[in-house]
């Protein structure tokens, strides 16, 4: 069965040499409704919403916090479980 991740990346911008924390949010039955869940997290917080070269969805935070400094990414992938 194909479900739709919604999955967060933190990267942190102060030690590059750090692994990126990747989490998996949610799981929907569908692109739409991953889409309005994006929608949600971009009507509650500041982000930018960018495409990549695929048209794929991203929505982007910087953080600054005095312990980290960095990027929060979201986007919603197909994921067979």
């Amino acid at each position: 069965m194909i479900k739709i991740a919604l999955i967060v990346v933190v990267i942190s911008s102060v030690n590059l040499s750090q692994i990126p924390d990747i989490s998996i949010s949610n799981l929907y039955d569908d692109i739409n409704s991953c889409n309005f869940a994006l929608d949600n997290i971009k009507s509650n917080l500041k982000t930018d919403d960018m495409l990549d070269m695929n048209k794929t969805r991203y929505l982007r935070m910087e953080i600054r916090e005095a312990h980290q400094e960095g990027f929060i990414f979201w986007t919603c992938r197909e994921k067979n479980t």
